[in-house]
């Protein structure tokens, strides 16, 4: 298992290498109203996977030792190309409403829908490769989208090219349509044997997938949404100016959840490893362990972060980021909530039960919703982050609860 966390460690750490490099970059060429854009449609292309990965998401790790690839691969593929369908015909007829963003970022929604199939598609190769316990090719798989990504951009941008969000928009495409082809090549035994299901058999893989998918994605969703509403409403209530605050929160929200990076690669081995288990004693020992070093290490993370001063924002995303450190610190003591309530949520998914990291979830977005129309009017990027704190610590609080209630009755 040790070998494992290092690898998904690295993994982790190497994407957000990646991914914070594209932040710097992004900021630094397209200033604070391009940043926003640009998370804006990193927000479209997540909330629509969300849906398109309804069955194929993270319970295929649990289901995938139990289950052969053609039972879980095909409903999902199913599942998530009908859902595009559906998320393009809504989203062109405009019911989408504050989700598709503002005019910058509206006309590239059919292409955030066309990646969000892409991506879906590797999602459901990554996960059933963690399930079957492979967690370094997954990782491996994981690394190719912001590898390619991060070399498309600086590519352009020494071309002198990267000028605007379309360019930023078109290293998406290639990037997800390597990852897709690296993951069908190393699955490439899988596809091989991939068979039709009979009808019976679709219909109750279907029904299992659904039950527990669904689930587990209407806490995903909500979560989502709990993390990047608040781009939504920013827009929605300050118009172009929104844009700007977006880029600045963005970034703030980017850095603190990097920290965040050592807990969920503990707790992503944690579910692989406790998914294989049927041992409670063991679920909860490891459980705990993993809790108390994820809260130290993240914890020691903040603590460095927030003690760094205006001028080393400034030197790094440039002018107009200059407050980033102050909405990081404000946003801290959620974010050492939120890492700590990763452990118990895989605890839970480990054991067969979605249901009250749903809940959770759910209680958090109700959070955002409403202390969101009300702090962000009123104080813009400070009403977000103390909105984003309240939503981390509800989630905590439920969780926190039910493992209580759950260790001592199992």
């Amino acid at each position: 298992m040790f070998k494992k966390i290092l690898n998904t460690l690295f993994m982790k750490f190497f994407t957000a290498g990646a991914g914070f490099a594209i932040i710097i970059l992004v900021s630094h060429l397209l200033g604070t109203a391009g940043k926003g854009q640009q998370a804006v449609i990193v927000f479209n292309i997540n909330i629509i996977m969300l849906f398109l990965t309804l069955l194929g998401n993270s319970t295929l790790i649990y289901l995938a030792p139990r289950k052969n690839f053609s039972q879980l691969f095909i409903p999902s593929l199913l599942w998530s190309l009908l859902c595009a369908v559906f998320v393009a015909i809504i989203g062109k007829l405009g019911l989408l409403g504050i989700f598709t963003g503002g005019e910058n970022t509206e006309k590239y929604f059919l292409q955030t829908v066309g990646i969000s199939i892409l991506a879906s598609v590797t999602e459901i190769n990554y996960y059933f490769l963690m399930g079957k316990q492979q967690v370094i090719r997954a990782n491996n798989l994981k690394l190719i989208y912001p590898l390619t990504n991060l070399i498309i951009i600086c590519t352009l941008w020494l071309l002198d090219r990267f000028d605007n969000i379309g360019q930023y928009v078109f290293s998406l495409w290639v990037a997800y349509i390597l990852s897709l082809i690296y993951g069908v090549f190393i699955l490439k035994g899988e596809y091989k044997k991939l068979y039709l299901l009979k009808k019976g058999e679709f219909i109750d893989i279907g029904k299992t997938l659904f039950k527990l998918g669904a689930i587990r994605q209407v806490g995903g969703i909500a979560q989502t949404m709990v993390y990047r509403l608040s781009l939504m409403l920013m827009v929605f209530f300050y118009g172009n100016k929104g844009e700007e605050y977006n880029g600045i929160y963005s970034n703030a929200t980017s850095i603190s959840e990097a920290i965040l990076l050592f807990g969920t690669s503990l707790a992503l081995v944690q579910y692989s490893s406790l998914s294989n288990t049927l041992d409670n004693k063991e679920a909860k020992s490891l459980t705990l362990k993993m809790t108390a070093v994820n809260v130290l290490v993240t914890a020691f993370g903040l603590l460095v972060v927030c003690l760094l001063p205006q001028s080393f924002w400034i030197w790094l995303f440039g002018e107009g980021f200059g407050q980033v450190g102050y909405y990081v610190r404000i946003l801290a003591g959620g974010i050492l909530l939120l890492s700590s309530t990763s452990n118990i949520t895989q605890y839970f998914a480990s054991r067969g039960n979605f249901s009250i990291t749903a809940s959770a979830s759910v209680c958090s977005l109700i959070v955002t919703l409403a202390l969101g129309y009300i702090l962000i009017p009123l104080y813009n990027i400070t009403g977000a982050a103390l909105t984003a704190v309240s939503a981390y610590a509800t989630g905590f609080i439920i969780e926190f609860i039910y493992f209580l209630k759950w260790i001592k009755r199992k």
